[in-house]
């Protein structure tokens, strides 16, 4: 008999999870309880295990592959029926196991489903805890009131829409998913409403797939610009198995994140939700629309790409940000419209897999908001990687050519030139979302850049409503959303919980990276200190040197007469890791004698900011 072994319960209502290996081959004996697989979840490694001797046939899942509760994982054949085709799928098919029920405890292994062998043993063992308890106790559904057995294995990212709740969070990005999780922690009731995917742009088509294309780039650009060190590398780039390798790191994460909501017991409903009045939302469903009453809302619907008129994408000439993250191959030539952080991000990773990029930007440099001494580290090296530049001018038309584009740029003299490209990419910034949840009937109203007002809790105007993430303002960060999102519920929760955006951190992942937090010189003297500044060059730093980055500098604020650190700039490798260190100084008010008599470990680029610091105090051993 050929049987069809399904991904069985991974015990506490987990309803996926990632197949770390497959401990059998296609053709492989196995004995009855012999292991077959691994599974993790974010609370178990799972150990999968033979319910009956004998041959696997069919492989159906593959290793780093997320697979879910019911799905078939892999097909053997008996020993008892060795000339059974394990592949077929006629009436001697037959489940090994649909469903392992479990009551509530970790360790307990349910039998398997009435219809299956009785030679059948338990196929599902935990072998180690990898998460916290997070109190649910819930069992299986996985059987109907009269006892049959039914198959509860589907999409498990929908829940009935409720009746009435006591928190309402719209949106399910790094700001509405944390303060969904935060309140439920505090014991609130909280029901979340997405309408696309877990994680929001960051996750899915923002930060966290930009990062992993950049990582990608930087592998390509390292092993081929190596001569110099002896070491020589020729590199084929198969752009869709890049693009398949970052949607898995996407879908993880999309995973983990749901598992974290279920696990904090936040009801989520797939959907959009729109305001009616004060205490109530339409919820519009594939099901049909539904009434859900709340006591308090927090409204996270993010924000969306701005779209400059005659230039809405079609993924196919005219790309956004998620089309060029999306792409399975690399083109030749690519223009990309706008020098700011995710043009930049962008333009250094296409240049890296070996795209002609040209650069059209209306201002005199790149990341304009950064100032010239980091715009002319991020714009050098881009040049070095072959990028160029077309400054003072803006993007006036396009129209397709046989095989791509053709783009007319115009100065502001008036003066025209035509760029030919196989795409454009348009990144012109993003806008907050507020249209699709009808703000306006809880008698809000947006400010002329579309955010909502928010006090130092997130809280609207209506004492019942909060907004956070990039509806509620600048600058719009996932980790400034996450920030927002946990006060917001603290509040809701009666925890005693308030802002401060001094130190707040922001990154640019060019390369090299750029890292900000606090003030800048200019910004201290308006708000009134006598600032000075402290600065380390990266070609006097050891690991710099080490790693061939050495153009890029770290840069403190410091104010003169309390020596405490108001902000920093870093231009350098691993510079998003790097500002942590700084925002904590600033976040509790340290001096920065503190940052500089503090021991740092050599060699390493962290050694810069202790230098800078010093630097400020007129003590620094390597800048003078």
């Amino acid at each position: 008999m050929t049987y069809e072994f399904e991904v069985p319960e991974l015990g506490d209502d987990v309803a996926f999870g990632l197949l770390v290996n497959y401990n059998v081959e296609v053709g492989d004996e196995v004995e009855e309880g012999e292991l077959l697989a691994e599974v993790e979840t974010d609370k178990s490694v799972i150990e999968v295990t033979a319910p009956v001797s004998g041959t696997v046939r069919e492989r159906v899942a593959d290793g780093g592959e997320t697979v879910r509760v019911g799905e078939p994982l892999l097909r053997f054949e008996d020993v008892d029926e060795p000339g059974s085709d394990g592949g077929s799928e006629d009436d001697d098919l037959t489940p090994a196991v649909t469903r392992l029920e479990a009551d509530g405890e970790s360790g307990d292994e349910s039998m398997p489903a009435d219809d299956a062998d009785d030679s059948v043993t338990p196929a599902v063992t935990r072998v180690s805890d990898i998460g916290s308890d997070t109190g649910s106790d819930t069992g299986s559904d996985s059987d109907s009131e009269d006892g049959t057995e039914i198959d509860l294995a589907p999409d498990l990212t929908v829940d009935a829409v409720p009746e009435e709740t006591e928190v309402l969070v719209v949106g399910g990005g790094p700001g509405g998913y944390v303060a969904a999780i935060r309140g439920a922690q505090l014991g609130l009731e909280v029901t979340l409403v997405e309408r696309d995917a877990y994680g929001g742009t960051c996750l899915n088509s923002g930060c966290i797939p930009s990062k992993a294309l950049i990582h990608g780039a930087n592998v390509v650009e390292e092993a081929t610009s190596a001569e110099h060190l002896g070491i020589t590398a020729e590199v084929d780039v198969d752009a869709a198995e890049l693009a398949s390798w970052k949607n898995g790191v996407v879908d993880d994460l999309t995973g983990g994140v749901e598992q974290l909501l279920r696990g904090a017991g936040v009801t989520l409903v797939e959907g959009r939700a729109e305001f009616v009045d004060d205490h109530r939302a339409r919820i519009a469903t594939e099901e049909g629309d539904a009434s859900l009453a709340f006591e308090y809302a927090i409204v996270a619907t993010g924000s969306r790409p701005l779209e400059v008129p005659g230039f809405e994408p079609d993924g196919e000439r005219v790309l956004d940000s998620s089309d060029a993250l999306d792409l399975e191959s690399i083109p030749e030539r690519l223009v990309v419209v706008g020098a700011g952080y995710i043009g930049m991000e962008l333009s250094t990773v296409f240049a890296k897999l070996g795209t002609d990029v040209t650069v059209v930007e209306m201002f005199d440099d790149v990341l304009p908001m950064y100032g010239e001494a980091v715009s002319r580290v991020v714009r050098e090296r881009a040049r070095e990687l072959g990028v160029e530049f077309r400054f003072g001018e803006r993007a006036a038309d396009w129209e397709p050519t046989g095989d791509g584009v053709e783009l007319t740029t115009e100065a502001e003299d008036g003066s025209t030139a035509r760029l030919e490209a196989d795409a454009v990419l348009v990144v012109a910034g993003r806008e907050p979302v507020t249209d699709t949840a009808n703000v306006e009937a809880l008698g809000l109203e947006p400010d002329d850049d579309g955010f909502l007002s928010t006090d130092a809790q997130g809280r609207t105007t209506r004492d019942h409503v909060f907004a956070v993430g990039d509806v509620a303002g600048e600058p719009m960060l996932a980790h400034k959303a996450s920030y927002e999102g946990e006060i917001a519920a603290a509040a809701i929760a009666g925890e005693p919980a308030v802002l401060d955006r001094d130190a707040m951190p922001a990154a640019v992942f060019t390369d090299p990276e750029v890292a900000t937090v606090g003030l800048t010189r200019e910004e201290a003297t308006e708000a009134g200190y006598d600032p000075v500044v402290g600065k380390m060059p990266l070609r006097a730093n050891g690991r710099a040197l080490t790693v061939e980055a050495t153009d890029g500098f770290v840069q403190v604020v410091v104010d003169t007469p309390s020596e405490r650190l108001l902000g920093a700039q870093l231009v350098a490798p691993n510079a998003s890791e790097l500002i942590g260190e700084v925002a904590l100084a600033i976040d509790v008010g340290l001096e920065a004698s503190t940052v500089a008599e503090t021991v740092h470990t050599h060699p390493t680029l962290s050694e810069a900011v202790m230098e800078a610091a010093a630097d400020a105090l007129g003590e620094a051993v390597h800048t003078r």
